[in-house]
């Protein structure tokens, strides 16, 4: 794990908390997230965790593996989310 990189991912206000982490990790590796292999729905309900931010006034971190990376997912006190990928690759 010495060699990970730390990468950040602001999603747009309207894009939906799954989709951010597609790009999040497809940024991290460089890929287009059209073109990279891996598939969110084989590790992560998208339905929940979209519905894991929607509501306002909740501070929140969670954290997950997936496609050689560590996600972590933080939304202050506005419910605002940020992704930061450490990519292991």
């Amino acid at each position: 794990m010495g060699n990970a990189q730390q990468f950040q991912y602001e999603p747009e206000e309207s894009e939906p908390l799954s989709t951010a982490v597609v790009t999040a990790v497809a940024e991290a590796h460089d890929e287009d997230v059209l073109e990279q292999e891996w598939l969110i729905s084989d590790d992560i309900n998208t339905d929940a965790l979209d519905g894991l931010f929607q509501e306002n006034n909740l501070k929140m971190t969670l954290q997950f593996e997936a496609d050689s990376t560590t996600a972590t997912i933080t939304a202050d006190i506005t419910g605002d989310p940020v992704i930061k990928i450490e990519s292991h690759r």
